[in-house]
């Protein structure tokens, strides 16, 4: 397989797409998500895990799911349109949210104690960061 520009930016796509079935998930299944969150390490300690906190954490998890849903959906307009064209300030703007996203959900999680989430961010940051560091060499500096 040739890995070109188009592979890079298929891939992006791809994976966004995924985030953004992710995201609508949290927001229109939040009794699903809940579960999902609690296999992961997520959910709510044994202590408090009771039917009212469960219902309770549903309003977050569909306001996260709501806010990573415009995100996704926001990058995969950017990457369909200048980023796949070469422009620059994409790419830069990609990356820096992302990074920020990372650094922050990553060490706030950490620092919180919940190293699983930590871990569980690794396989997305992986996911954009290859096609978006293979695809540094092919944008317009001139933008």
């Amino acid at each position: 397989m040739t890995w070109t520009r188009q592979t890079f930016i298929k891939w992006l796509e791809v994976v966004l797409i995924l985030v953004l079935i992710y995201s609508l998930l949290l927001v229109f299944a939040g009794t699903t998500a809940g579960s999902l969150f609690s296999r992961f390490g997520f959910g709510p300690n044994e202590s408090i895990d009771t039917d009212a906190v469960r219902d309770y954490l549903q309003l977050p998890y569909m306001v996260l799911g709501a806010v990573m849903a415009g995100w996704a959906f926001l990058m995969i307009q950017i990457v369909r349109g200048p980023l796949k064209e070469g422009s620059a300030w994409a790419w830069t703007f990609l990356t820096q949210s992302l990074s920020l996203w990372f650094i922050l959900d990553s060490g706030m999680s950490l620092v919180l104690g919940y190293p699983m989430h930590a871990l569980f961010n690794i396989p997305f940051a992986v996911a954009l960061g290859i096609p978006l560091v293979r695809l540094k060499a092919h944008v317009r500096l001139d933008t």
